[in-house]
């Protein structure tokens, strides 16, 4: 394994260092396991993956959090083109969903966001409730860390978002964070 002293070295160069890193890390190591929560129907544990992906990068690279990093991320990463398959239009109650999941389990939320695997699409609203199929939401995901991504662009294209005094930027607040903790 590659020391801190090494890392951290490697990290203060080019802003690609850290951001490819990050990347490539979470693709390598933590996709597959989320792959393994889909295949095993551990629905809420790939809600939560999925969740801490997006917020990973979304912070990380784009210096966007909360809802508004949230909805970034599926806009650019996950949203299909068809209907239902646009999730950045439910991120509010997916962004809730993941907090009750991992803060509190039951609450009214529970009774109208529905879980359904066997849904054709993303999700479907009807009337106050939203059918969600979490396999399809992680395959769209997923997706962005291949070479033919289901969504607008793959997780690898995050250079056409920014410039390069932002990369430079998020590199030295990404340090500070890399050496404190």
């Amino acid at each position: 394994m590659e020391s801190f002293e090494h890392r951290r070295e490697r990290f203060s160069g080019n802003p690609d260092e850290f951001m490819s890193t990050l990347i490539i890390s979470i693709s390598n190591f933590f996709i597959p396991e989320l792959c393994k929560a889909k295949e095993s129907g551990l629905e809420d544990l790939l809600i939560l993956g999925i969740h801490s992906v997006v917020e990973t990068l979304s912070e990380n690279i784009f210096r966007k959090k909360g809802l508004a990093g949230v909805r970034f991320y599926l806009e650019n990463f996950v949203d299909g083109k068809e209907d239902g398959f646009k999730f950045s239009e439910i991120a509010k109650e997916l962004n809730a969903w993941r907090n009750i999941i991992a803060h509190q389990f039951l609450s009214k939320l529970g009774h109208f966001l529905v879980s359904d695997s066997t849904l054709k699409v993303g999700f479907k609203k009807d009337g106050d409730r939203i059918f969600f199929n979490p396999n399809l939401y992680f395959d769209y995901f997923e997706s962005a860390f291949s070479s033919s991504p289901k969504s607008l662009r793959s997780i690898y294209d995050y250079r056409d978002l920014m410039s390069q005094a932002d990369m430079m930027n998020t590199k030295e607040k990404f340090l500070k964070k890399f050496k404190d903790r």
